[in-house]
């Protein structure tokens, strides 16, 4: 005997399946991608608010703009790092 799966035969209508039930699995992992995400474009814009700031400010030059926003980014990723 064959273990296969039998398969209906091709005259035979085809029945309507019903939907899947809704995986709420699904919706609550969207909160944790929305967050990352904000977090993400949060430090972005510390760190482009900061060289910008600095550039104003009157710094030498761009390389000594980007080491300040890479000391705010630095500071704003451990602040979302340790507010739990």
């Amino acid at each position: 005997m064959s273990r296969r799966k039998k398969t209906a035969p091709a005259s035979a209508p085809d029945v309507a399946r019903e939907p899947a039930p809704p995986d709420h699995a699904n919706e609550s992992a969207g909160i944790p991608a929305r967050r990352i995400l904000i977090d993400v474009l949060l430090l972005a814009a510390v760190f482009g608010a900061a060289v910008g700031i600095a550039e104003l400010a009157g710094a030498a030059n761009l390389g000594v703009s980007f080491g300040i926003g890479q000391i705010a980014f630095a500071i704003a990723l451990t602040v979302l790092l340790t507010r739990g």
